[in-house]
């Protein structure tokens, strides 16, 4: 599987296990708030990170998916919705530091 390093030192995508079209189909929105906190806690626990964005988008397709931006730290050309938008600007972020972002990431995510 192919996949295309951001630009912005991290970014995720958060898909709920079951189909639901929006957060208005959960019958609770404390898990859901939750499991957003928590993936956001993960993200800047990468560091250098000034804000974590996130973002609900999907028209056209009828699935929820919360996207998660990370905004470097000092870098306020990339605050609100530039950081999606400078994204696909930005050279790709080294593959050594993708990686060891993404595992940081994930250890975070196992730990609770």
């Amino acid at each position: 599987m192919a996949v295309r390093r951001a630009g912005a030192t991290t970014i995720l995508i958060l898909e709920p296990r079951a189909h639901h079209d929006g957060p208005a189909d959960f019958l609770t929105t404390r898990e859901q708030g939750i499991m957003l906190g928590r993936v956001e806690r993960a993200v800047l626990g990468v560091g250098e990170i000034g804000r974590v964005h996130i973002g609900r988008w999907g028209e056209g397709a009828a699935h929820l998916h919360w996207w998660f931006i990370a905004r470097p730290a000092g870098l306020p050309q990339l605050a609100s919705s530039m950081a999606e938008i400078w994204d696909e600007v930005l050279p790709p972020t080294p593959l050594q530091v993708w990686r060891e972002n993404v595992a940081r990431v994930a250890d975070a995510m196992r730990s609770g």
